[in-house]
Parts: structure tokens; C-alpha cells; sequence
């Protein structure tokens, strides 16, 4: 006897686990997907602001981690 998928229309079966959306329109993608990533220095340490290729809008500000 086989189980019904409790998640029939998730993206489990693909494998991705983590989608960013945009606050002001909408858009998704994953996070290593479509997004303008532009690489920014502040107070001493450097980010990623995540930027949406549809209307611009922030949708996340991450730190980047460099490898010394």
C-alpha cells in the first residue's frame, strides 16, 4: 500500500528548499535564481542586497562572506 504525497503540488520532489519573493510585486525565484545581487560595503563588512529583476525593489540584504 503507497501513501498519498501530502505535498502533491510542493516543490519538495525538485529539491529546493528556499524561494525569495518580492514584497512589492510578487516575483519568485530561488535564491541563487534571476535576482540583480549587487555586492555593497558598510561599516567595515560587505553584503548582498538582493534586488528584484521586475521592479527593482529590495527583497533582501545578506552579509557576504569572504574566504581569506
Amino acid at each position: 500500500m503507497t501513501r498519498p504525497d501530502p505535498f502533491p503540488d510542493s516543490d519538495a520532489r525538485s529539491g529546493r528548499k528556499a524561494v525569495l519573493t518580492c514584497p512589492d510585486c510578487g516575483h519568485e525565484s530561488p535564491p541563487d535564481g534571476d535576482w540583480d545581487v549587487r555586492e555593497e560595503s558598510a561599516d567595515d563588512y560587505e553584503r548582498e542586497t538582493y534586488r528584484c529583476p521586475d521592479c527593482d525593489a529590495t527583497v533582501t540584504r545578506r552579509p557576504r562572506f569572504t574566504v581569506a
